[in-house]
């Protein structure tokens, strides 16, 4: 059962509109984090904000898509506005998944487009970042604070065909170790939660739902690890739970770290 460990703290969930990003958007409010909850469909936000208002928790929308540096400052001085700050910092939000799994990005080597593959490594990379950079000044005001990446498991274990992926999810841990040092002066910490396969996202659903469009090698790789994750399969709250772990003073003295709640498929 959660406890209040986060009552009074103001987080910040990029992609909390729905799958990963609403369970950890979920977890946060039950453990008394004031919610910016941000995406680009207000309509889609409306049942995240509605279920965190029946866990008796505050929330917002703040539109903003995270591939634009504008649109996260407005959305950090719209969390500034209505809670007065911001303590966690949740960057979820991939930016293009779309491009991720198409066959020209993700796939052999010798076949795939490297031009597109180096685009989407730095879209995606600066997509984690750009929201972390606008939330600093706030952080640093209030004392400090709490950054959790949210990324693909494919940085710390790769696999065949994701060298996107790989690219840019192992990119983003190297990056937030830097990150780590260069905030620790300004106590706020920077850890990475790392994913494999999650149900009930947008990513299981382009695979496993009606008229998916993946490729076989993709399709097949998701079914391998459905059928050999030790624990099952994770939940979006599952990975919130982590999430709200490592934004706790529970993990007050962990930084530079990278978490991979796996179910056991991998290893470290």
């Amino acid at each position: 059962m959660a406890t209040h460990t986060l009552h009074g703290r103001v987080a910040l969930v990029t992609g909390a509109t729905g799958g990963i990003g609403r369970g950890v958007a979920l977890q946060l409010a039950a453990r008394g984090a004031r919610i910016v909850v941000n995406g680009r469909s207000a309509d889609k936000a409306q049942a995240v904000l509605d279920e965190i208002r029946a866990l008796g928790g505050e929330a917002c929308f703040a539109a903003g898509d995270v591939r634009s540096r504008a649109d996260m400052q407005a959305v950090v001085d719209e969390a500034v506005r209505r809670f007065g700050g911001v303590d966690i910092v949740v960057p979820n939000a991939g930016g293009n998944d779309d491009e991720a799994r198409s066959p020209e990005v993700r796939g052999p080597f010798p076949g795939i487009d490297l031009e597109r593959v180096t685009r989407f490594v730095g879209e995606a990379l600066a997509a984690k970042l750009m929201v972390v950079q606008a939330a600093v000044p706030s952080m640093r005001a209030r004392g400090g604070g709490s950054v959790v990446f949210v990324t693909s498991e494919g940085g710390r274990s790769p696999t065949p065909g994701q060298t996107a992926i790989a690219g840019f999810s192992g990119g983003l841990i190297a990056a937030s170790k830097v990150l780590a040092k260069d905030l620790a002066r300004e106590r706020v910490r920077v850890n990475c939660v790392c994913v494999t396969v999650v149900r009930d996202t947008p990513s299981w659903t382009a695979v496993f739902g009606e008229g998916s469009t993946v490729s076989d090698m993709h399709r097949k790789q998701y079914e391998k690890i459905v059928a050999r994750c030790p624990l099952g399969v994770a939940s979006p709250e599952d990975i919130g739970k982590v999430v709200a772990f490592l934004a706790s003073d529970d993990a007050a003295y962990l930084t530079g770290a990278a978490l991979s709640p796996t179910g056991g498929l991998t290893v470290h």
